[in-house]
């Protein structure tokens, strides 16, 4: 169901408009679990923004606003702000902590016209042209830097264009491996093209990603080469230990995580890793063995950011662990409905915590779309929770995008009592609750929703051996 939305106008002629919602990258993700230091990365982005003689024939282009920024604890911080001057021109100079995927936001008089992403690398010039309204079309960032990222993004919604074709046929493995081969080719296309940039790193992790699962031998040759640099390499590290555990089991994950946090020289990477074995055991429902993991791991570290992880793990050990009764809430839909758990109750619930410029959403959106509608008849519920409480991003991803399911804003964002009470610190992630009111799993990080996926037609298949019809 699309949400009700409402539509701004700027003096009568330019209607608001989203641009191309695609922002926060792994580096941006609100969950990172290392300290952020302070800024090392320079780069420059210059351009020119005008408006379409129809809606306004004086060409005065003064007072367009481009701002680059991350967040931090949910709120905005500038890391590069323009004005353009009366023929749109602008530059600016942006210092980022470290390179990754930021989000670019051009405004004017106080309206939002534009989102879009923006790759920061050190030392890279871009440029930015836009005529607006946009009606539509997509910011488009130029530079070699932000050429790769568009070549990374372009693979990965080919790939999942293909899952979700595949998902909409009968299973057949065989041509899921024709998929992974074919996004595989693409990625090292991408590798070859753009070496050394931000896209070409994405794209050696996301192939760790794919191979683990589907081929382990090949996922880990390929883990060995990958740097302990690369901004993914926690991800491929994650992705390896699920591949494992399903393959040898939890002794022989654990025996994986302990000797490749020993050969790691970085300190908070041997950290990152321990987190990953205290994640091993709470997959495996060794709860006991997590609590030590965890003690473990806040001896490693005086790091503050490491121990609120560790405080918000232990809460997950107390609070939220499978079985346990979901806690309460009580939202109201953008369409005005107000739903409480209670009134869920009889269905399968899947609580959806996500941020609206997230590009990893984005691109597992059409995926995410299907296995709702797919699992509809379980019957499954689902409950979208933006996470981004400014109204006039949140209208943007509704006039942009198709959602599956109930609409919730949270005004609060991850500080709201229902984000808090469900203890999100990554986004996406997801809480699946059952029929009872308890809860099922979480499903978060890399492969999530193929878990899911698994997890829902599983649960299809045992209500069906169960049903007298």
């Amino acid at each position: 169901m699309r949400p009700a939305r409402k539509r701004n106008n700027r003096n009568g002629a330019m209607k608001y408009r989203a641009g191309w919602l695609v922002a926060l990258g792994l580096s941006l993700l609100l969950g990172c679990r290392a300290r952020t230091p302070e800024p090392t990365v320079q780069s420059v982005l210059t351009g020119r923004l005008t408006v379409r003689a129809e809606v306004d024939s004086i060409p005065d282009y003064r007072d367009f606003e481009v701002l680059v920024y991350r967040q931090v604890a949910g709120e905005p911080d500038t890391l590069g702000l323009a004005v353009t001057d009366s023929t749109g021109r602008f530059a600016m100079t942006i210092r980022a902590p470290a390179p990754g995927l930021y989000p670019l936001r051009i405004s004017r008089r106080g309206a939002t016209l534009a989102s879009g992403v923006l790759v920061v690398a050190d030392g890279d010039s871009a440029t930015l042209q836009a005529e607006f309204p946009l009606e539509g079309r997509r910011l488009l960032v130029r530079s070699r830097e932000n050429a790769a990222w568009l070549a990374y993004q372009n693979a990965i919604a080919q790939h999942n264009q293909d899952l979700l074709r595949q998902l909409q046929a009968a299973p057949d493995s065989a041509a899921l491996a024709q998929i992974v081969e074919r996004t595989l080719a693409l990625l090292e296309s991408v590798e070859r093209t753009y070496p050394n940039t931000l896209g070409a790193q994405w794209a050696a992790a996301e192939a760790v990603r794919l191979l683990a699962g589907w081929n382990d031998t090949l996922a880990l040759a390929r883990f060995d080469s990958l740097s302990p640099d690369n901004p993914r390499y926690l991800e491929a590290v994650q992705a390896i230990r699920q591949a494992l555990a399903r393959r040898d089991g939890q002794q022989a994950t654990v025996r994986w995580l302990t000797a490749l946090r020993e050969r790691l020289r970085r300190p908070e990477l041997r950290v990152a890793v321990q987190a990953e074995l205290v994640q091993a055991y709470m997959d495996s429902l060794q709860d006991e063995a997590a609590r030590a993991a965890l003690d473990e791991l806040t001896r490693m570290t005086a790091d503050s950011t490491w121990l609120r992880w560790a405080e918000r793990v232990r809460y997950e050990l107390d609070h939220l662990r499978p079985g346990m009764e979901a806690p309460f809430f009580v939202v109201t839909t953008t369409t005005g409905r107000t739903i409480t758990l209670d009134d869920l109750r009889g269905s399968y619930v899947l609580l959806e915590f996500f941020w609206p410029e997230d590009p990893t959403y984005l691109n597992e959106l059409a995926y995410r779309n299907a296995l709702a509608e797919t699992y509809r008849t379980l019957p499954l519920n689902v409950l979208a929770f933006s996470v981004q409480p400014d109204t006039t991003v949140n209208e943007a991803f509704y006039e942009r995008f198709v959602q599956a399911g109930q609409a919730v804003i949270l005004p609060g964002g991850l500080r709201d009592p229902i984000a808090v009470r469900y203890n999100v610190t990554t986004l996406p992630v997801r809480w699946l609750i059952g029929p009872d009111g308890r809860l099922l799993g979480r499903f978060e990080g890399t492969g999530a929703l193929a878990r899911l996926q698994q997890t829902l037609a599983r649960l299809q298949t045992e209500t069906h051996e169960s049903s007298p019809f």
